[in-house]
């Protein structure tokens, strides 16, 4: 009875294709190397992530087929979404994911403690630094400005038009992350010199520093940072996010405010 309540993740047919591809490069290979151990951890991490996410079982088929595509961008796109949907709950925010449709729409809808709309997408590894093997920060600098933020302006604009903040949270998956080079203050000084290139529908950009260890899934409280647009037309306090470091246009760090010791400085889904 309770598996007709329950959309499977993973399942054996999932999993015996995956078993069956050789010397590939995408996640699903290095978690199928790692089968026994880190990577039937990661795997569960998703799973029960994927069951608590609070959509029914046919809202939940498009994300599903996400997670399950052994295409990187595909698959990490979907476990950023459970990943900051999570995250959310531990900020005590309301937070309603929105069902992917015929139109395009933001990710999600917060309701508490202030009422804004999220999208999330992904700052994955550029052919120039698969190429090169290493990126440098205004290489990456740059994609965020001109990339990133173009490729998501209708789910941003979709706020906006509901008379409503908009922000759009980046997880950064280059050679950046996790590795301690605190990248967030140089987005936060490039950010701030560029501010008249940001679009005014735009509220915040929120940077996530991520990691995998052991199959588990973590989130940087120290190195993940909010950077408040002065430009845009609906603002959230800062209040919102005493959580993570915030940079606002005249160049003032408000630092978070639960910081205390290296226990503290990860958040574990």
């Amino acid at each position: 009875m309770l598996a007709s309540r329950t959309l499977p993740l993973f399942d054996d047919n999932w999993l015996s294709l995956a078993l069956s591809r050789r010397g590939g490069t995408d996640w699903v290979d290095d978690v199928v190397q790692q089968l026994n151990g880190s990577g039937s951890i990661y795997l569960n991490t998703v799973r029960d992530l994927f069951q608590i996410f609070p959509l029914s079982n046919k809202q939940k088929k498009h994300l599903k087929r996400r997670l399950e595509s052994f295409n990187n961008s595909d698959h990490l796109g979907g476990v950023n979404e459970l990943s900051w949907w999570k995250l959310t709950q531990s900020f005590s925010w309301s937070t309603n994911p929105i069902p992917a449709g015929k139109k395009i729409l933001p990710d999600f809808h917060i309701t508490s403690p202030y009422e804004f709309y999220c999208e999330v997408t992904t700052l994955n590894k550029s052919d120039y630094e698969k190429w090169q093997l290493t990126e440098d920060h205004a290489y990456t600098l740059g994609r965020i400005l001109s990339h990133k933020i173009p490729e998501k302006a209708e789910q941003i604009r979709y706020g906006h038009s509901k008379n409503k903040p908009s922000i759009l949270v980046i997880f950064d998956y280059t050679s950046w992350s996790s590795l301690g080079t605190q990248f967030y203050r140089e987005l936060a000084n490039f950010l701030l010199r560029n501010t008249l290139n940001l679009p005014l529908e735009l509220t915040a950009i929120i940077y996530v520093e991520r990691k995998i260890l052991d199959g588990r899934i973590g989130v940087s409280k120290q190195r993940s940072a909010v950077y408040h647009n002065p430009n845009c037309q609906y603002k959230l306090p800062t209040m919102v996010f005493p959580m993570l470091h915030q940079y606002l246009a005249h160049n003032e760090e408000i630092q978070p405010t639960d910081l205390v010791n290296d226990s503290d400085y990860w958040f574990w889904l």
